[in-house]
């Protein structure tokens, strides 16, 4: 026996012209594809409304997110990057709020953040490390060589 390959779109394409064919009942076809009555509704007015088109997964993010930052206040710390490459994102929220105190500026966290979404943000300096002042002499008795260690 071979196996018959279907996709999803051809069974829900399949399920939507013997809906509009109006042979039988909607409960009796969704029983029949193993879908729910709501599903079925859902799918013949994305038909309906975009064609066959409609019948394909919409995607499932946000359209909009509630707590994004506002796009002029981006802007407006781009551009602060930008005119003072040396500033990090602490310096630049604080001389923002200091200029425009009206406007809820997000932290200095998320400025940093915005700012290496944009590429404005380069490797940090590495830190100044001590050099070591051994090698030690090999010590001939007990006592005969000291050493100090100074904790800064």
């Amino acid at each position: 026996m071979v196996w018959r390959e279907t996709g999803i779109m051809d069974g829900r394409l399949r399920f939507v012209v013997e809906c509009l064919a109006g042979d039988e009942t909607m409960t009796q076809l969704c029983a029949a594809y193993g879908i729910s009555r709501k599903i079925g509704y859902k799918w013949l007015g994305r038909y309906r409304e975009f064609g066959p088109e409609g019948l394909h997964d919409r995607p499932r993010a946000p359209l909009n997110h509630g707590r994004a930052t506002a796009v002029d206040l981006v802007e407006r710390i781009v551009a602060a990057k930008e005119a003072h490459p040396l500033w990090g994102p602490k310096k630049i929220m604080a001389r923002l709020k200091r200029t425009a105190p009206e406007l809820l500026w997000p932290s200095a966290s998320t400025a940093g953040v915005i700012l290496a979404r944009h590429g404005l943000v380069g490797r940090r300096r590495a830190r100044w490390k001590a050099a070591g002042n051994g090698p030690w002499p090999q010590a001939e008795e007990p006592n005969a060589v000291w050493t100090g260690d100074h904790k800064g």
